[in-house]
């Protein structure tokens, strides 16, 4: 199914447009960050902080424990109490207090019987590794009150229950008798600090979210407004036009797609073009070998003693004609489709181009054309010696079509290390340079007057760039305007085949 102007439509489901899925995109992933936020800052922070008290405290218990021969042990108990908010006690195995620090209220192990603490270290575990346990507390309050008997808004009174963590360890002293290091930190709750956080969180949301829409809709506008005028232009290639967007090149990728795109169009519009000239220049070159064996096969019927060998003849050589040029342009469909298949051997290039060259000099020879072939020695290639011949047959026919009065045409071979280079020279006006780099484009054909070719169709540079492209060989062509040109490919020299006599 298609619009009106035969661009095509999604039957299906519409995709989404560039601008609402930016959108979505920076919408989802600010929905993505504002939940971490909350899952980290208020479902699992008292589990965060819980986890970080313990391994301050065994970090703590560690620091004391490696440091007990040190003279400044008191300073360092006192300085991670404070630090850690945990109290500390050392005792030895009897259960005498070696160091101690006091730092929080409702402290456990300052407030523990002789039979508890005794208890709480052989809990020790006697690898030297850290015990811990978590106990609920509920603190006392220093004056109950009832919300409700004061005026005003009140917050409510809630029974908070604190955890309290006691870590007990094994050390040995410095006299080298065993010892026992206890350590106890109250987790509060921090119900406060996350109903502070919520509100936060929730302003933060409101926000963000609104920040990020309103960036989502400003990038996804900026990005988007020169890809859709770039697509809204690109549509008008199918009626050969491109025009540049107003805003299409405000990024670097953007202007190189425009620049491809007017380049396609400039070259789709050469293609129509060229098409149009190679089907005038194909329907002349028909209709003149058409309109001779018409014109003589009626003369023959309507005439008695006109049907002699020399008017029949003629009709043989039209004919002929006629067969050459649908052959030409079955060879350049097939070479262009990929569908002609190369099948290489080693032969002989100069004797190839010998043969070529003595056949058609006896079929232009009456007509006053000269041909010549300066070989330097005979070499051998490696590729298919029926296409290779086809290319020097084409690029002669080019030659005795364009070539000067005096009707001459130079073939050279030469030998340039281990490749060869053949050479068709013509002395013909010559081609101006800058359509040089054109006149291996399909369907280009020279701006001059139509004239009909010696040999050949007009197709003949196209099959041969097809050719030697298939091969893998260099080629090329030299020309200046009054003197003449030259047309040239190179091949790698293989060896002589053992069977094959020079």
């Amino acid at each position: 199914m298609k619009r009106n102007d035969g661009t095509p439509v999604n039957r299906g489901r519409s995709a989404a447009g560039i601008r609402r899925r930016m959108m979505m995109y920076l919408a989802a992933f600010v929905a993505f960050v504002l939940a971490l936020l909350w899952l980290f800052q208020i479902v699992f922070l008292n589990d965060f902080y819980r986890w970080n008290k313990t391994w301050q405290i065994r970090q703590a218990s560690d620091a004391v424990a490696e440091n007990l021969d040190n003279e400044h042990l008191g300073a360092l108990i006192e300085h991670l109490a404070g630090r850690n908010d945990v109290c500390i006690l050392l005792m030895d195995q009897y259960g005498k207090t070696i160091r101690s620090s006091e730092d929080i209220r409702f402290c456990l192990i300052h407030r523990m019987t002789k039979r508890d603490l005794q208890f709480w270290c052989d809990m020790a575990p006697e690898d030297g590794s850290v015990l811990t346990e978590l106990f609920n507390v509920r603190p006392q309050m220093d004056a109950p009150i009832n919300e409700r008997s004061f005026r005003g808004k009140v917050p409510p009174v809630v029974s908070e229950q604190q955890q309290s963590l006691l870590c007990a360890r094994r050390v040995t002293l410095t006299d080298g008798t065993a010892g026992y290091l206890l350590l106890n930190s109250i987790i509060t709750p921090l119900d406060g600090t996350v109903e502070t956080l919520r509100v936060q969180l929730l302003i933060i949301t409101l926000v963000v979210a609104a920040g990020a829409l309103t960036l989502a809709w400003g990038i996804s506008r900026k990005i988007a407004r020169p890809i859709i005028e770039t697509n809204e232009a690109a549509r008008s290639l199918a009626r050969g036009q491109y025009s540049l967007p107003e805003n299409g090149c405000a990024y670097r990728e953007m202007a190189e797609l425009n620049a491809t795109l007017v380049q396609a169009a400039h070259e789709l519009s050469q293609v129509d073009r060229l098409q149009h000239e190679l089907i005038a220049n194909i329907s002349h070159d028909l209709r003149t070998p058409l309109t001779m064996i018409g014109g003589y096969a009626e003369m023959m019927r309507d005439l008695p003693g006109e049907a002699t060998p020399e008017n029949m003849q003629i009709v043989i050589d039209e004919t002929n004609r006629l067969t050459s040029l649908v052959s030409e342009l079955l060879d350049f469909s097939r070479l262009q489709t990929g569908n002609a298949a190369m099948e290489p051997a080693v032969f002989c290039l100069t004797d190839s181009v010998e043969g070529i060259v003595q056949r058609v000099g006896r079929l232009t020879e009456k007509d006053g054309y000269r041909v010549s072939f300066r070989p330097q020695e005979r070499v051998f290639i490696n590729a298919d010696e029926k296409r290779i011949g086809q290319v020097v047959y084409n690029l002669l026919g080019n030659a005795l079509t364009y070539t000067g009065e005096d009707r001459m045409v130079e073939l050279m071979q030469e030998t340039r290390g281990a490749v060869v280079r053949v050479s068709i020279r013509d002395t013909g006006k010559g081609i101006p340079q800058e359509e040089l780099p054109l006149i291996w484009n399909r369907y280009y054909r020279a701006h001059e007057s139509h004239r009909r070719a010696v040999i050949g169709s007009g197709l003949g540079l196209s099959i041969v760039q097809s050719i030697l492209e298939k091969h893998g060989m260099v080629y090329g062509v030299d020309s200046r305007e009054g003197e003449g040109t030259t047309f040239w490919f190179e091949a790698e020299i293989a060896e002589k085949p053992q069977e094959q006599d020079i």
